[in-house]
């Protein structure tokens, strides 16, 4: 293959060109993991506004708990809160047993 000025092309053109490929294949998929996160810290602040009782201020501090300390304040609301809240399977309590008539 000819380029510019009548040089020809070899493998050492094509080898430099290898590492911009990886770098930006991995800049892409750092740009859809940081959204990613970025809509679970959106989801868990909506939902700890709209959804958070309000005795003791809970919601106050676990809205600046989630503001503050981002991605990994989201992440302790959704095991600690959240799944209390909506009652996760294994904090459910057995269901009462059938009456006979």
């Amino acid at each position: 293959m000819i380029l510019e000025e009548g040089r020809c092309a070899d493998m050492s053109d094509v080898s430099q060109a290898v590492p911009l490929v990886i770098v930006l294949a991995l800049s892409g998929a750092a740009a859809i993991v940081a959204l990613l996160a970025f809509a679970f810290w959106v989801w868990m602040l909506v939902d700890c506004l709209m959804y958070e009782t309000d005795q003791g201020n809970s919601r106050l501090i676990w809205a600046l708990v989630i503001l503050f300390a981002h991605f990994i304040g989201a992440v302790i609301y959704f095991f600690a809160q959240r799944a209390r809240r909506t009652g996760s399977p294994r904090e459910t309590p057995p269901p009462p047993p059938l009456a006979t008539p």
